[in-house]
């Protein structure tokens, strides 16, 4: 006798009376181990066109095996130079100098057009070569130092320009590559004549340029050699006429030529040498150290070993800098020193203010060619 079906079975519409083994809708699964077990047997078994009605099980959880060969990379990795750190917060430290208003007018006189800065050039030049020539004129002597519109000193500036070749070739040398690799003190003697020039040199093109040049060498000159050299020579032997000596000819003009070279010397130390406040502030870090490594960059990686040879390399590269700046000021003084020697002796020999002269732009165009190079924005 065939059993009754169930109301529950029987009542489904399209009941053919067997049951289907396995279907999901039917099967009723147990509580515990072995229900959950015939659960994932049943999914196994189910096909194909069944399968998308089953929620895919959860993707598996990333290794630990994946994270290795990035930890394992950060502990090859090699910790920062120390020497390098120290060079980066020694010129942060040396940015931070200064309360901007030399900043800011130095960009203001960027923004002025070539016309306005090359008149305001010319203005300062005119000052500088009437003053110049009110001491000639108190004095007695030549305010132009002999140079006429002649033939003789047409000869005296061919002379001039043979004997500015030394002074170029040492221009040229000072501004190489090669030498400043070998001479690390002359990028500093470098970067302060670039830095002087870079604001009334911008926006020039090149006759500018050549206007600047003249506007920088002549007035100079006049106040080195006639002016001061020749005011000085006099004194010198009126000293001599009132003590009664009797002083060789060359005697007053030499010595006034030394007292000349050795101020245009001084004026090289002013220019070169850093500011008060940039060796104080440098040497405050120095003297601190040790305190602002040990609690400023300090962190969980770092060790009280790290902090000191932090604090060491500081030290070092500071003093570095300064020792270098000594060397560069030092050198800078006698290079200018030299200089006036050089164009005074040539003055005294050819007797023409037109043989230092052109020697005297010979080598500031070499100076001006250079600076004007280094002071061009970079094209991006």
């Amino acid at each position: 006798m065939r059993a009754a079906a169930s109301p529950l079975v029987a009542s489904e519409p399209g009941f053919s009376g067997r049951v289907a083994p396995f279907r999901p809708a039917k099967l009723v699964v147990r509580r515990g181990r072995r229900g959950r077990w015939a659960v994932a047997v049943h999914a196994e078994q189910q096909p194909a066109g069944e399968a998308g009605t089953t929620a895919a099980p959860p993707p598996p959880a990333p290794s630990a095996a994946a994270e290795q060969p990035e930890q394992q990379q950060q502990l090859q990795r090699p910790p920062p130079d120390p020497y390098q750190l120290a060079g980066q917060r020694l010129r942060s430290l040396l940015c931070g100098v200064g309360d901007g208003e030399e900043e800011m007018l130095n960009s203001m006189l960027e923004e002025q057009p070539a016309e306005q800065k090359l008149a305001l050039c010319l203005l300062a030049s005119g000052l500088v070569s009437g003053g110049a020539a009110f001491v000639c004129w108190l004095c007695g002597l030549d305010p132009l130092g002999g140079a006429s519109l002649s033939v003789a000193s047409l000869h005296a500036a061919a002379v001039g320009g043979a004997a500015a070749a030394p002074l170029v070739g040492v221009k040229a040398l000072l501004w190489s590559e090669t030498a400043r690799r070998e001479l690390p003190f002359l990028e500093d003697i470098n970067r302060a004549q670039v830095d002087a020039f870079r604001p009334v040199m911008a926006n020039l093109n090149t006759a500018q340029t050549a206007v600047l040049v003249a506007s920088e060498v002549v007035p100079g000159l006049l106040i080195l050699l006639p002016a001061a050299t020749g005011g000085i020579a006099k004194v010198l032997e009126m000293y001599g006429d009132l003590a009664g000596a009797q002083l060789p000819a060359f005697l007053p003009h030499v010595l006034a030529l030394m007292v000349v070279s050795s101020i245009a010397g001084i004026s090289k130390v002013a220019e070169t040498s850093v500011s008060l406040e940039e060796y104080e502030v440098v040497r405050d870090a120095v003297d601190n150290a040790d305190r602002y490594y040990r609690l400023m960059s300090m962190n969980r990686d770092t060790t009280p070993a790290d902090a000191e040879r932090a604090a060491n390399a500081f030290r070092a590269v500071a003093l570095t800098w300064m020792a270098r700046n000594q060397v560069a000021v030092r050198f800078a003084a006698a290079l200018g020193a030299l200089e006036v020697v050089y164009l005074g002796v040539l003055w005294q020999v050819t007797g023409d203010l037109s043989a230092p002269l052109v020697a005297a732009m010979g080598a500031s165009a070499v100076d001006f060619a250079h600076i004007r190079r280094l002071s061009a924005p970079v094209k991006s």
